[in-house]
């Protein structure tokens, strides 16, 4: 995918005189406020990695990549100023940072790389502004951000990757646009959720996309949902219902405990799969379905 029109490999342009490269940061490395001068367009690969003693960075106004590590386990205390220009934030770029709080990313970000913050165990909000040509969250992005519990999706959001927001047990609420087409593996395992409202237009849902999201007492499955893997909401101790008023394609094994009740249709795929997995039901009506 071109992020943007002079795009090259990422290996060349790390020897662009407009990256600001390790052993340039070495030499500021008594700094605790880190200020990137404004020639700078990329930040190399692991540039700040372990650089605990650093508090703060204020990125160039022209930045539009941030390599791999590049600030991995540094401890920030205020979230960065991501400047309009920024296109990509790569592959753990900000992982176990224990400090940072909030990350807002302006509508020109287009990807953010897997593990981006993983383990940023006091992060609290995260949001994409109005706008954003992001559209997919990539595996593992905010993957055990144990106190995140304000999260603004891009608008225009298609895929939500494997493990994108694993054990973030505080967030108990998440608005899905209605572009959202795929929920990856083990998307929201062990998350807070309240409540749920999948989009009208999503079509597959992974493994273990809700496993163990205890708080949860009510799904309704779109009929556009084609495929629900195994063990979906499998350890949703409090789940008492699953409405499904269609027959997917796929179905994978127990995607409940056996303490929930399927609301289905008879004789549908899901009574049959009722009876092979020994499941409770209750069979809707036409009239339940007008009422809704």
């Amino acid at each position: 995918m071109i992020l943007y029109p002079e795009e090259t490999s990422w290996n060349t342009l790390r020897f662009d005189k407009r990256n600001y490269t390790i052993q340039k940061a070495k030499e500021q490395q008594k700094e605790i406020i880190k200020k990137i001068p404004e020639q700078y367009v990329f930040i190399d690969d692991r540039c700040f990695k372990n650089a605990g003693r650093i508090k703060e960075v204020i990125l160039s106004p022209q930045c539009k990549i941030i390599g791999k590590q590049a600030f991995e386990s540094c401890q920030f205390r205020k979230g960065i100023d991501f400047p309009a220009t920024l296109i990509e934030i790569k592959k753990r770029a900000f992982a176990e940072n224990h400090s940072l709080r909030q990350a807002i990313f302006p509508p020109s970000v287009k990807r953010i790389g897997a593990q981006c913050y993983r383990e940023c165990n006091n992060l609290r909000v995260a949001k994409f502004e109005k706008n954003s040509n992001c559209t997919v969250i990539q595996e593992g992005v905010f993957d055990s951000c144990v106190k995140l519990n304000d999260v603004v999706l891009p608008e225009k959001t298609k895929e939500i990757g494997r493990c994108a927001f694993y054990r973030c047990k505080e967030l108990k609420k998440i608005t899905f646009p209605n572009t959202l087409r795929k929920i990856g593996d083990e998307a929201f395992y062990f998350c807070g959720f309240e409540e749920l409202h999948l989009p009208d237009k999503l079509e597959e849902i992974g493994d273990s996309a809700f496993f163990r999201c205890n708080s949860l007492k009510y799904v309704f499955i779109p009929k556009s949902v084609k495929s629900i893997g195994r063990w979906v909401f499998h350890g949703c101790s409090k789940l008492e219902y699953l409405e499904i008023h269609h027959d997917p394609e796929y179905i994978g094994p127990w995607i409940v405990n056996k303490s929930c009740t399927i609301r289905c249709y008879k004789g549908s795929k899901m009574d049959h799969y009722c009876d092979e997995f020994e499941l409770k039901r209750e069979y809707i009506s036409a009239k339940s379905i007008i009422d809704k």
